[in-house]
């Protein structure tokens, strides 16, 4: 996100789309987890700085894209928890789908949007103002839901993948290592903000092409 200080409103769109997508991903799993049965889960969310993680904040300031908190979801159906998981990245999507949709009506060139994805940004974008606010601004946002999906902790793509776990000595080794000892939070860090063999971070890569993707089904 820094490395778009050369564009301010691009930087404010990454900014603000940062901490929309920490939100929204927040108090819509709780909102659904409380439809679902856990009644106590907007007490246990404050504001921005009870659902904003300082390693997320730091993995979007220096890679582009980053995480919030998960908040805690102790229903007892395995379905049911990961419906409400799944219902965080999904309003963060909508969110992100209609602010590219305001670019375009700004005066963006929606022709430019299939298989983009927030490195775009970062590497500078040029444009009026209100299209390069709008473009950062959805492209943060998509670029945080598709994060959301990857299958290490804390995000919830970890989650939902302890909800298909066998509980084997084995798994129980890696969730040793990738929680209890913050190796998870390592490699997304590590994977996020150095390019390691390439001018882009693997995962930013990943997070670029599955956010391309996704523009190419509205294209």
């Amino acid at each position: 996100m820094l490395r778009a200080l050369g564009t301010p409103l691009a930087f404010v769109g990454l900014l603000l789309g940062f901490l929309l997508a920490v939100l929204i991903q927040a108090y819509v799993q709780a909102a659904t987890a409380r439809a679902l049965g856990d009644r106590p889960a907007f007490r246990r969310l404050g504001g921005i700085r009870r659902v904003l993680d300082p390693f997320g904040a730091v993995a979007a300031a220096l890679g582009g894209v980053g995480w919030g908190v998960t908040p805690d979801i102790p229903l007892r159906s395995r379905g049911r928890i990961a419906l409400a998981l799944l219902s965080g990245p999904v309003a963060v999507v909508a969110a992100g789908l209609l602010a590219l949709l305001a670019f375009a009506l700004v005066g963006g060139p929606a022709a430019a949007l299939p298989g983009i994805g927030p490195s775009t940004v970062l590497r500078g974008i040029e444009g009026d103002a209100a299209p390069v606010f709008f473009l950062a601004l959805g492209l943060e946002l998509l670029g945080v839901a598709a994060l959301a999906l990857v299958p290490l902790p804390p995000l919830p793509g970890w989650r939902l993948l302890e909800l298909a776990s066998t509980g084997s000595i084995g798994w129980q080794r890696a969730r040793d290592y990738l929680v209890e000892k913050n190796l998870g939070v390592l490699a997304l860090l590590i994977l996020l903000i150095l390019p390691l063999g390439g001018s882009t971070p693997l995962l930013l890569g990943i997070v670029d092409t599955a956010v391309g993707s996704l523009l190419d089904l509205f294209a």
